[in-house]
């Protein structure tokens, strides 16, 4: 048909009426249909989790034994810290130190001790009444009585666990963290902390670095 009447009209205009022929044809067709789909998530698929947070705790390196001795106008400290072997080491003459310790309510007046055979007292130092080399090996670990500082017993309870770094405890959890002992007639506390070693902070007082 269309060739037909192709035939009967000049060359260019024949060549139009074919072209035009065949687009109309080609436009005839079915026209393809554009679908959207909305996909439901499964109520099985894993939520994306939230990243966890740090947490300061690690396998134990240093071992921080303390003693806290509140009196009227402050506390005591007694601290003993260092690699965890060489404290565990020394923990019973630390704690036969510790024990020895008398102190009046007056801060004013320095407690008295009496140091374990081996202990080499140190030359004077700021912040401590007394510091000692718990042997004579080149940078043995130190014990030493820091002079009086204030300080709740929770705030200073932790600040010794940051240093060591471990989780900060609420008071419920304080007994778990401080253990009461009786010096005398003195009521104190032993700390026993152990952890991967903290950040900075190991300069602040009332617990002056080694």
């Amino acid at each position: 048909m269309h060739n037909l009447f192709a035939s009967l009209l000049p060359g260019r205009a024949a060549a139009f009426v074919v072209a035009a022929g065949l687009l109309a044809a080609v436009g005839c067709g079915p026209k393809d249909e554009i679908r959207s789909y909305e996909v439901k998530k499964s109520a099985d698929a894993p939520a994306a989790s939230a990243p966890a947070e740090p947490t300061p705790e690690g396998p134990a390196k240093v071992r921080l034994l303390g003693a806290i001795i509140p009196v009227k106008e402050g506390s005591w400290f007694v601290k003993f810290t260092g690699p965890v072997e060489a404290v565990d080491a020394h923990e019973k003459e630390f704690d036969a130190f510790v024990q020895s310790i008398r102190v009046s309510d007056d801060a004013r007046q320095p407690p008295t001790y009496t140091a374990p055979p081996g202990w080499k007292e140190q030359p004077a130092r700021q912040m401590r009444l007394v510091t000692f080399a718990v042997d004579a090996s080149p940078g043995a670990p130190q014990v030493y009585i820091s002079t009086p500082f204030g300080g709740s017993l929770l705030d200073n309870v932790n600040r010794w666990r940051e240093e060591v770094g471990l989780k900060r405890v609420t008071t419920a959890e304080l007994p778990t963290a401080a253990t009461e002992l009786t010096l005398g007639t003195t009521k104190a506390y032993r700390v026993d902390a152990r952890g991967p070693g903290g950040k900075g902070g190991m300069m602040r007082p009332p617990f002056a670095g080694q």
